[in-house]
């Protein structure tokens, strides 16, 4: 934590707010709040631009984008894609289909549920289609596919779920040795259904972190003149490179360790919201 002199000094330089969605720009009930929703567009007034990094899909997050007027990229899928609404893609990362093929043969042989994320769906066979209901992927638009054999070719993101976290730690270094130069498989346990495990496979390189890297290049802003706003593990990414970070009140104990600042509200209170009005006062 920073003193109030050095927080409104680095405040000052702010040009790029980045935020991320779950637990910390939407309320439970997938809101926005009313304070973060005027100050957005006050802080665009001032030239200072806002956008998101999310674990969700692109389509998922395409209304708030469109309620937020936002016009410059956001990241998606963990920084696997970066996509305006206006269909321009600054980056995307695909995984090899030959890659592809290897994660369904491993799901298959140790019988794990396994779908596939492209831009704007989550694919899913019959046999698979147990694991919509343990994925928390809100707002998603989960589409079902006769077989996964004509969708290969543009896949962003591999999810597994299994119950035996043995079984998912094998696949996990299966797929990260020897393709550990092409992928990154991360896997956890699922905070809402006990005795379940996710495996994320995404092409090496890609995180919330080099996601923001390539956004900061394309808008010319330098890293202290980025301002993050997160509240989970996957925000250390974000942390990482931001400039002032800024944690809301329920965020794990880790991110806010590693905050400039800490929000009085939760994402129920508005804290982003909070935190957007003490940036437009101190830049005004």
């Amino acid at each position: 934590m920073l003193s109030k002199k050095n927080i409104d000094r680095k405040l000052r330089t702010i040009k790029l707010v980045v935020c991320d969605v779950d637990g910390t720009l939407t309320n439970q009930n997938n809101k926005i709040g009313q304070q973060t929703k005027l100050y957005v567009k006050k802080l665009q007034e001032k030239g200072i631009l806002f956008t998101f990094a999310t674990q969700r899909i692109h389509s998922s997050v395409a209304g708030y984008a469109k309620e937020l007027d936002i016009k410059i990229p956001f990241m998606t899928i963990n920084g696997a894609l970066i996509r305006g609404l206006n269909g321009t893609v600054l980056s995307k990362a695909i995984i090899p289909e030959k890659k592809v093929e290897k994660a369904l043969e491993l799901a298959s042989k140790h019988y794990v549920r396994v779908a596939l994320c492209y831009n704007d769906d989550i694919l899913y066979t019959e046999d698979n289609s147990v694991l919509k209901d343990f994925m928390y992927r809100l707002g998603s638009n989960y589409k079902l596919v006769d077989s996964y054999d004509n969708y290969k070719d543009q896949v962003l993101e591999i999810i597994m779920l299994g119950n035996e976290k043995k079984v998912i730690k094998h696949i996990q270094k299966r797929m990260n040795f020897p393709y550990r130069l092409f992928l990154t498989a991360r896997y956890y346990r699922s905070s809402s259904r006990y005795g379940v495990y996710h495996l994320e496979i995404r092409k090496s390189g890609t995180t919330k972190k080099t996601g923001l890297m390539k956004l900061a290049k394309h808008l010319n802003v330098r890293k202290e003149e980025i301002a993050v706003i997160g509240d989970w593990y996957n925000d250390r990414d974000l942390f990482e490179y931001g400039g002032f970070n800024v944690a809301l009140q329920n965020a794990v104990p880790e991110l806010k360790h590693m905050a400039h600042f800490i929000t009085n509200g939760t994402n129920e209170e508005d804290g982003v919201g909070e935190f957007l009005e003490i940036l437009y006062q101190t830049v005004s």
